[in-house]
Order: C-alpha cells, then sequence, then structure tokens
C-alpha cells in the first residue's frame, strides 16, 4: 500500500533531503510562519504575572545545588530517578505559584510599609555589613550583582516585609505547642514495650513438606512476573560527564580574581563564637561533679583551670577547654543554643544530655565578614571552576543534542566534535542494577527501553542522569520480556511454595501458641521454638524488622489479643506484651519535639494563607510549555 511505502521510505536518506529542500523551500518564500507556530512557553500565569520558563529552571537549579551541598552524593543519586526530579520540578513551580499569588493578595490589601522601615531592614541586613557596620558601597554593588538597581531592590523589600507583617503574628500564634500535645508526642514517640520473643526458624518446617505438580503449576501461573526473563537491549552510547570537564579545566589568577570581584557576597563567612568547653561524663556522681565545677566557677576561678581539672572532654581537657571558633550547625543543638545566647565572657547554665553535663563559656564573638581574595582564594578557584564547569557543560549538552540530531543513524560525528568515545554494551536487561554505570540508573533504563527509542532506528534524545551527566544511545538490537517455561523454572516454584508453607505453618503454630499461653502462663512451647524472655523493644530498634517492629508497637494495651505474630530476621516470630513503659518527659527531648512540631504548624498555616491567596486570584496552566521543560530537563 502506498501509505506503507510512504513509511518505510520516511526513514531513507533521500527522503529526508527532500523533506529539508521542501521546509527551507517554504521558509524562504516566506510560508515558514505559517507552519512554524510562535509557542506560549510561560508555564503558568497568576493573575497579571506570568512565570517564565526560565524563572522556574534557575529556582529549580538553585534549589538542587543548595540540597547537593547539604546531602551530597545521597541527593545527587535521587536526580536520577526522573519521577522523583519530575516531583521536585512541580513542587518547585507550585511553591513560585504560591509565592506569587501570596504577594499579590498582600499587595491588595490596605497593609502599607514606610520608606523608613525599608531603610532600617536594609541597613540591618548582614549581607550589606562590613566590620559590623552597613557599608553603602557593598550595598550597591551587592544589588548590581543580583542585576537590580536600588529602587527596585527597595520595592522587593517593602513587599517582602509587608508579606512578613500578615504572616509573622499568624505564624507565631500557630507555632505554639501546648504542654498536653507535648506530653502525648513524648509518650507516643519514647516508649519502649516488653515483651516475650518467641521464634520459629521455619526451615526445619520446609525440609519436611512436598508440593504436587498441581500445586507447582498453579503458582507458576498466579505469579508470572516472578518469572519472566527481563527484555534486554544492544546499543552504542556516548557518555558526557561534568568531572571529566572539570578535570581538563584550569583558571588563571586573572579569571580567578574577576570572579571574586563579581561574587564577593557568596565567600562571606558567618558569624562565629570562640567557645570553650567542660563535659561530665554522665555516671552516678556526674551531679555531685557539675556541682563543684559550678561552685568553683561561682567562686571566680579561671574556666580554664576549672576544665583542665574536672573535664571529661579528652579533645579539649589539655587546652582548658578551648575548642575555638564554631558556627551554626557544627556542634550538638542544645551546646549551640546555649552557646549563642551568651554575652561575651559568659559562661551558659548546666546543659544536660545523653552524655552527661556540659558547660559552655564564650570567649569571644567573630562577626560575619566578607574574606578577601588571598583568604579565599581556593574557595575561589573551587566555585569558579565548578562555575566554569557548569557553562562548558550546558553548551556541550547542546552541541550533543543538535549533532546527535542532526546526525541521527550513528554517533561518530558528534562524539569526534566532542571528543567522546563510542561505547557498545550488549544485551543490557531491564531493571539491571548490577550493570555498569551509568547504564544501572533509571533515567537510562527508561530511555533505554522506551517504545519510540526502540523503533525509531535513530539515536535517542539526550538522557539527563544528574545535573551533571548526560548520554545519548542508538539502539540496535532488542528483544521483548518474556515468561521463562515451567521446566526451566521448576526448582524455583518449588522452593518457593514450599517456603510459603513453611510460613503458613510457622504462623499458625505461634499463633495457636500464643492464643494457648495467654489463657495458661505454663503452657508448653511448641517443638522448635526458642524463647526470650522480658526483651525491650524502642522504637526504630535496628535489632528487628522494621515491619515486625511496627507490629510489636501495634499491640493494644488492652484486650485479648497482646501479641503480634510476623517475620523478623528471617524466621517466624511471636511477641506477647507484658508491659508499656512510658518515661518521664525529658526537657531536651521536649525542647526538641516542640521545635518540629512549632515548625510542622508554621508550615501549615502558611500553607493556609496559600490556599487562601490562590482563592482570589486566577491560575492558569500551560501544559503544554510545563511539559516541553519537562521534556527539556529529561533530553538535555
Amino acid at each position: 500500500m502506498l501509505s506503507d511505502k510512504l513509511r518505510e521510505g520516511a526513514n531513507g536518506r533521500i527522503f529526508k533531503i527532500l523533506f529539508w529542500v521542501i521546509i527551507l523551500s517554504f521558509v524562504f518564500t516566506g510560508v515558514g510562519g505559517y507552519l512554524i507556530p510562535r509557542l506560549n512557553t510561560d508555564p503558568v500565569t497568576v493573575g497579571e504575572y506570568t512565570i517564565s520558563a526560565n524563572e522556574w529552571t534557575d529556582q529549580y537549579n538553585r534549589q538542587t545545588q543548595q540540597m547537593q551541598r547539604m546531602y551530597g552524593p545521597q541527593f545527587t543519586r535521587l536526580l536520577e530517578d526522573h519521577e522523583y526530579v519530575n516531583e521536585l520540578r512541580s513542587q518547585v513551580l507550585e511553591g513560585l505559584i504560591d509565592n506569587v499569588a501570596f504577594n499579590t493578595a498582600v499587595f491588595n490589601t490596605d497593609v502599607r510599609i514606610g520608606d523608613e522601615q525599608v531603610r532600617d531592614a536594609i541597613r540591618n541586613t548582614p549581607a550589606f555589613m562590613k566590620d559590623g557596620k552597613f557599608n553603602n558601597d557593598l550595598y550597591l554593588a551587592s544589588v548590581r550583582n543580583m542585576g537590580m538597581d536600588p529602587e527596585y531592590f527597595g520595592e522587593q523589600m517593602r513587599l517582602s516585609l509587608t508579606a512578613a507583617a500578615i504572616s509573622d503574628p499568624l505564624s507565631s500564634l500557630s507555632s505554639r505547642v501546648l504542654p498536653y500535645e507535648s506530653k502525648i508526642l513524648n509518650d507516643v514517640l519514647l516508649q519502649s514495650r516488653v515483651v516475650d520473643l518467641y521464634s520459629l526458624d521455619t526451615t526445619s518446617l520446609k525440609s519436611g513438606m512436598s508440593a504436587t505438580e498441581e500445586e507447582l503449576k498453579s503458582w507458576y501461573q498466579d505469579h508470572q512476573d516472578t518469572y519472566m526473563a527481563p527484555a534486554t537491549v544492544t546499543f552504542t552510547y556516548l557518555l558526557l560527564d561534568s568531572n571529566a570537564i572539570r578535570a581538563g579545566l584550569s583558571l588563571s589568577d586573572a579569571e580567578l580574581e574577576e570572579y571574586y570581584s563579581l561574587n564577593s557576597e557568596d565567600f562571606r563567612v558567618g558569624e562565629r563564637r570562640d567557645m570553650s568547653h567542660i563535659l561530665i561524663r554522665a555516671g552516678d556522681d556526674a551531679s555531685e561533679r557539675a556541682a563543684k565545677v559550678q561552685e568553683a566557677l561561682a567562686s571566680g576561678r579561671d574556666f580554664a583551670a576549672v576544665a583542665s581539672e574536672f573535664s571529661d572532654d579528652s579533645a579539649s581537657k589539655a587546652q582548658g577547654g578551648e575548642m575555638g571558633p564554631v558556627g551554626r550547625n557544627e556542634i550538638a543543638s542544645n551546646l549551640e543554643n546555649a552557646l549563642f545566647s551568651l554575652s561575651e565572657g559568659a559562661v551558659s547554665a548546666p546543659v544536660s544530655d545523653s552524655y552527661g553535663i556540659h558547660f559552655v563559656k564564650l570567649n569571644r564573638i567573630l562577626p560575619s565578614y566578607v574574606p578577601s581574595f588571598a583568604e579565599a582564594r581556593e574557595q575561589v578557584r573551587q566555585a569558579a571552576l565548578d562555575a566554569r564547569t557548569r557553562e562548558l557543560y550546558q553548551e556541550q549538552v547542546t552541541t550533543l543534542s543538535d549533532l546527535s540530531f542532526e546526525n541521527p543513524d550513528s554517533l561518530d560525528v558528534t562524539a569526534e566534535a566532542l571528543k567522546l568515545k563510542v561505547t557498545e554494551y550488549r544485551g543490557l536487561k531491564q531493571g539491571d542494577t548490577t550493570a555498569p554505570w551509568p547504564l544501572n540508573t533509571a533515567a537510562v533504563q527508561e530511555a533505554a527501553f522506551n517504545e519510540d527509542n526502540l523503533t525509531s532506528g535513530v539515536n535517542t534524545p539526550v538522557v539527563t542522569v544528574n545535573d551533571g551527566v548526560s548520554v545519548v544511545m542508538n539502539i540496535s538490537d532488542f528483544t521483548e520480556r518474556a515468561l521463562r517455561d515451567f521446566e526451566e523454572v521448576k526448582s524455583e516454584v518449588e522452593d518457593a511454595v514450599l517456603a510459603h508453607k513453611a510460613v503458613e505453618e510457622g504462623n499458625r503454630i505461634l499463633n495457636t501458641f500464643a492464643k494457648a499461653r495467654q489463657s495458661d502462663p505454663s503452657a508448653p512451647l511448641p517443638e522448635g521454638v526458642s524463647e526470650t524472655d522480658n526483651v525491650t523493644l524502642v522504637r526504630g530498634d535496628p535489632s528487628y524488622d522494621a515491619a515486625f517492629g511496627m507490629a510489636v508497637f501495634a499491640i493494644p494495651a488492652e484486650g485479648a489479643e497482646r501479641y503480634a505474630v510476623g517475620e523478623n530476621q528471617g524466621k517466624a516470630a511471636l511477641a506477647l506484651l507484658k508491659e508499656i513503659r512510658v518515661p518521664e518527659e525529658s526537657p531536651e527531648y521536649a525542647q526538641l519535639i516542640n521545635a518540629q512540631f512549632a515548625q510542622y504548624r508554621q508550615a501549615d498555616a502558611q500553607a493556609a494563607l496559600n490556599r487562601l491567596s490562590r482563592s482570589l486570584t486566577e491560575i492558569t496552566y500551560n501544559q503544554e510549555a510545563i511539559d516541553m521543560v519537562n521534556q527539556g530537563s529529561a533530553g538535555e
């Protein structure tokens, strides 16, 4: 048929040449405007404001960079999961919408912030201070680096202060945690459960069991997904890795100095506090020794002398308790709170935790400052290399995309242009996490087994493995997923059937025993069951399987069936509840719980404000533009 002939010819080189000749003739004769409509690329419109694709992408990049700094390789691995990336992108976009809707609603209120309040806020912004005082030159330079003029920045600050004037009172009110709420959380989260634990190794049960041919075939039919041979693909690919780009870079001092002058604020050192520390380690005599420390300090003795005599902190004792400068998030939160509440030369009240009793002294405050280029040279070099690497990587990703599209039948031209190696991989199994990186990542696997890529016969779009690694593939062979023959997997099926029977029998034995033991505490143990009395379990105890631990904490405090049966450590297990222990409320733990609960409530209050703000303005989603951004991120 003619349609079949056209379909066959569409992949031919002559057809492609003719196609582009036709397109070019239309463009040159002025008809191109009809063929190429102007697209609306703004993903969302909120009232009269449009959120552009660039704004969304920039905000996403800033957030991922911040999270990479916080969580390192753990977060980078998450970026290999396209479902996670799409969800994160969606959250970033919704956050932008919330921000615009809320600020629009704020702007339409009668709340107004005066010029003097704006000026005070700017003067008190740490980023604009030098030697503890507001520096106008630093302020103007910083604003220029942000791409703004002072007037525009001031109006942005006014809007921010207006929003805070509306949201802060609600957040403050909603974040209060009542005493009874704190106690309930303490009782639930810190409780432990004392159980008699019984276990039964089902291996012995399994060895005495058998299964008929009919049972095996029935299991095989009901669990076909378990016995499927995975689909496989064979392909060549190019790997573009920003780490390789970075390894080949070097920057001159002039380039580093230029980078520093444009980004000096990025190297600002936050306020630090020089501290000394005395630790009285937890023990029977801890309170008595801590009292002696307090008495010595109250009498006017030098802190260093007292630390040398009493402290159990081996790392600082020899230096009279001196620990040097520390910043936020560098020491335990209880010690940080104590340290940052002190004035210079002051000593904290005793701070108790699981390690013992602490005394903290603030020796001096080291204010925030921007180091000179010479002081920050290595940091500047690393940051400049990172920035140049990102720039080159994006350029090369564009080249990778363009050339692999323009030369669809091979990767050779693209490889030569980018000085990359064409690598072949034969028989990649779908879902194979043991394949060489990055072929074991979700992004590459998804692209390798994408139906369009499998049937196109041309290079795939660029696959983004993470923010610094991209791949292009050319698939040459594909074998579909198929059910393995019953005879081939018969031994696996039999093993699964017998294991299932053994678990069912183990659970039956332990359930029967649990009922008998609750009626008669002297009921004998079944054969093969071992017993451990008075085992104390706490939430999240790694010694027990998570599901079994959850089942233990789900046992009702009262009632006839105060037990749980499940699998633990590969054995059938039974826990008979004997006692629920609730500790006295710990001030330190209560403080931690209250802080987290307050943070949750503040977020909930802001979410309520965002919902209200959204209801006051019209929000229009441009799904085509959203899909374009998401596809671009997946194909860069």
